[in-house]
């Protein structure tokens, strides 16, 4: 078994035990790609590993989520000498070639990594679903972000939001600045985003792509708000 299975293998294996709707980076659908990208590994197929590659490096919040990944697996390790962060694997797995480490050390250093096709992806920021957490509900809101070098820091609407690594209740992210705590993740298609029943705002730099490209109801491009059932619709919150 080589390496780009046995890493496909170990991520598809933690995949299922997370409950994904509660990933803010990670969602179902990403590992569900994780699972057939395994599977043709398993096979022998190279297109496993190139189909992962290609779409972490296309999405930089999903990327971001599997780096978190990594990190508490303990299977990077930042190099003074190279200056970068690079993987370091325990025994049981085979030697990484040369091409894989560098696919790998360029997935972890941003600066490094291949250009994301979509146009001006870095300049328009990335659409994320973004909800204020001063109790367990809050304002949530469609906005654009945009990422750090690391990835462990969000930047939206003039606010650095960094990770809080787990350690926050419903919430992954805290304003460095007033403390307030953040959740924020990949939109749904179906847009039940929130905890509970409650309505959610589009900025209107996003309004458009959002309704077009991520809802796929272009009829709604014109909402600038729309009310989201929430994953926990029969409940209220306490």
């Amino acid at each position: 078994m080589d390496t780009q299975h046995l890493i496909l293998k170990r991520l598809d294996e933690i995949c299922r035990q997370l409950d994904l709707d509660d990933v803010g980076e990670i969602q179902w659908y990403d590992g569900q790609l994780v699972r057939k990208c395994a599977i043709l590994a398993q096979r022998g197929d190279p297109s496993g590993w190139r189909d992962f590659m290609s779409y972490v490096n296309s999405h930089r919040n999903v990327a971001c989520g599997f780096i978190r990944i990594f990190e508490n697996l303990g299977w990077t390790q930042y190099s003074v000498e190279d200056d970068c962060t690079k993987f370091t694997l325990p025994e049981m797995f085979a030697p990484i070639d040369d091409a894989t480490q560098r696919e790998l050390t360029s997935f972890l250093n941003p600066s490094l990594e291949i250009e994301d096709d979509r146009p001006n992806c870095d300049k328009l920021g990335t659409i994320m679903y973004i909800e204020e957490k001063p109790g367990l509900t809050g304002h949530a809101r469609i906005g654009r972000v945009t990422f750090s070098s690391t990835r462990k820091t969000i930047y939206y609407a003039g606010r650095k939001l960094q990770s809080l690594k787990g350690s926050g209740y419903k919430a992954n992210y805290c304003n460095v600045e007033s403390g307030l705590e953040y959740w924020i993740s990949n939109c749904k298609r179906n847009g039940n985003d929130t905890l509970y029943p409650g309505i959610v705002e589009v900025s209107e730099d996003a309004r458009e792509e959002y309704w077009t490209t991520i809802r796929r109801l272009p009829q709604n491009a014109h909402l600038t708000k729309f009310r989201s059932e929430g994953k926990y619709a029969k409940r209220r919150p306490s």
